[in-house]
């Protein structure tokens, strides 16, 4: 490529701006002129706090000089024909003066120099190339482009009526942070040579671009003109889920259309399209499970669209991150295995905590992606992960670098001492991997439960009904190959007492009581008939029955007694029947 050399200008563009820096569209709202003399730009910076310290004995110790920074750059442009309109776009405090059919002839100037709008300058120039000019599909010839995509306060400046041509100066300075981007005009050769807006947009920090374009450049023309609405890019979608909602089945949603209006979205499940506003967040809840495709289309031009794949209920919106160091020829690789949700852009933000530049992945098409990056200094490195469309969700893990040698991992379990009935188990790991976590299959047919990263111990209680020895079974969540088991066998429940009692054989007022199931610490009973009668001590066998019998009076005939047997070494153990007595 041959380095070209400028000179002359050949025509200026100025367009309105909104107070976001967005370019206006509509009437009136752009001036091509080539009635200018001069057009200046001078850089204004800020120098940097210099560090000075001076030793007792007089000599420096340090001096080192601060780093200067560019604060904006400042205009001065010099007029030979002035275009009323074109100052009415540099200073829109100034109001146009119109002769008795309504044509622009001159302007007011006001004290007001309004700086929250402004305009975008374009300015090309001649190019003089010893290679040749048109290369490439489509080139109509080489001139070099020079864009300000923000510029404010154009005050007049000094004006001088003599026996010589008259010229109007004005100034101004630029400003970051527009919303330019690529711009309303094709000034670029695009795919196959044909003209297209820059295919770069410009940057929040940007305050001047300069390239060369084979695009020629507008024709001059006196008086406003109308800037038409570009076909815009998709917009840029950002989707998340509601904090703390079970299932989460509602979406917020926000569309950034770049300035260029609402979006009509499709939420894919058979509801009618929503119009949403350019960046304002919506939400919408979903009726059932599923995959759905959420799709925005421009609203003036519905065939620009974006679109996201969503899995509701969606799932976390940070991504997950697990560290492994698996490679045995060099202990200071570490693996990433990053995650990243549905409603994410795919896109995310390493950053290895070892001061290296974080490093931007996308993900695949299963959400995943794994990253492989070398350290050079022993330490316990942090590193984070954060979505690239909305970096306040992060995941931070930790590892040991060089990384360990790990035996095999085990897993014991024993019953819980904080419970009494021996149905709790309580395991402890050791040997595992420092990153991911542990799974653990508690072997009765429940969830399995995930252990974050450095657990050493974890209990977990059997239901009712759950008997025989359960096979504990522990998974390194990083390094699947790490598994260890384990056997806990829980305390069989105890059986509850029972007693009944039926009508002697010989006489119906007597009842015949037995009982069973009591505690084998259980040696003897007191019976209580129900009658008012002084309660009686039975002996239990060593398994935990017993009988007794009990003649009623004939005055409590055909009336039902509630006979309550209790241990006397266990109060809690108790035992009830009923009997009604036949005279």
């Amino acid at each position: 490529m041959a380095c070209p050399s400028l000179l002359r200008g050949v025509v200026m563009r100025a367009t309105r701006l909104d107070p976001c820096g967005r370019p206006v569209y509509g009437v009136c709202n752009q001036v091509v002129s080539d009635g200018f003399v001069t057009v200046s730009m001078s850089a204004e910076t800020e120098e940097g706090e210099a560090i000075s310290v001076t030793k007792a004995n007089g000599q420096t110790c340090i001096n080192e000089a601060g780093c200067e920074q560019l604060s904006y750059y400042s205009l001065g442009m010099e007029f030979c024909e002035v275009d009323p309109d074109l100052v009415q776009i540099m200073n829109p405090s100034f109001e146009i003066y119109r002769d008795v059919d309504g044509n622009a002839i001159g302007w007011d100037d006001s004290v007001e120099l309004r700086c929250d709008t402004g305009y975008a300058l374009e300015l090309w120039t001649n190019v003089y190339a010893a290679a040749d000019a048109c290369t490439g599909a489509g080139a109509q010839g080489q001139w070099g482009y020079l864009l300000l995509p923000w510029v404010v306060g154009a005050a007049p400046g000094d004006l001088e009526i003599a026996n010589d041509a008259v010229s109007f100066n004005f100034n101004g300075r630029t400003k970051v942070g527009s919303g330019w981007r690529r711009g309303p005009y094709n000034v670029q050769a695009g795919q196959g040579g044909v003209p297209a807006p820059m295919l770069k947009p410009v940057g929040p920090k940007t305050p001047r671009r300069f390239f060369v374009t084979t695009i020629r450049p507008p024709e001059p023309e006196c008086g406003c003109q109308p800037v038409d609405r570009p076909t815009p890019d998709p917009a840029d979608l950002y989707i998340t889920g509601i904090a703390n909602e079970s299932p989460r089945r509602t979406v917020r949603f926000r569309a950034d259309n770049h300035g260029f209006g609402p979006v009509m979205v499709n939420w894919g499940d058979g509801t009618d399209p929503q119009e949403v506003a350019d960046g304002a967040w919506v939400t919408h809840v979903y009726a059932a499970d599923g995959d759905y495709t959420i799709q925005a289309c421009d609203k003036e031009t519905p065939v620009v669209c974006a679109s996201r794949d969503v899995t509701i209920p969606l799932p976390a919106d940070e991504p997950t991150l697990v560290l492994s160091a698996d490679n045995a020829d060099d202990p200071y690789e570490v693996t990433a295995l990053i995650g990243l949700p549905s409603q994410a852009d795919g896109t995310a933000l390493v950053d290895w905590g070892d001061g290296t530049d974080p490093e931007e992945v996308t993900v695949g098409a299963d959400g995943t992606l794994s990253v492989i990056h070398k350290y050079s200094v022993p330490s316990v490195y942090t590193v984070a992960v954060r979505r690239g469309d909305i970096d306040t969700y992060r995941t931070r893990e930790s590892i040991v670098v060089p990384a360990q040698d790990i035996e095999d991992p085990t897993v014991t379990a024993a019953p819980d001492p904080a419970d009494t009935t021996g149905r709790t188990a309580q395991i402890t790991l050791a040997g595992f991997p420092t990153s991911g976590g542990v799974n653990v299959d508690w072997g009765d047919g429940t969830t399995v439960q995930t252990l974050p990263t450095g657990t050493t111990t974890a209990t977990h209680a059997y239901a009712s009904g759950i008997e025989g020895e359960q096979t504990i079974t522990a998974t390194s969540v990083s390094d699947a190959t790490k598994t260890a088991t384990a056997a806990f066998t829980p305390t069989p429940e105890a059986a509850t007492p029972a007693a009944s009692a039926t009508a002697d054989a010989a006489d119906t007022l007597t009842a015949d009581l037995v009982w069973d199931d009591f505690p084998a610490t259980t040696t003897s009973v007191t019976v209580d008939w129900g009658d008012g009668t002084a309660a009686e001590t039975g002996a239990a066998t060593a398994d935990g029955t017993g009988s007794a019998s009990h003649a009623y009076d004939a005055a409590t005939a055909d009336t039902e007694q509630t006979i309550t047997v209790t241990s006397e070494q266990d109060s809690a153990q108790t035992a009830t029947a009923t009997f009604t007595p036949v005279a």
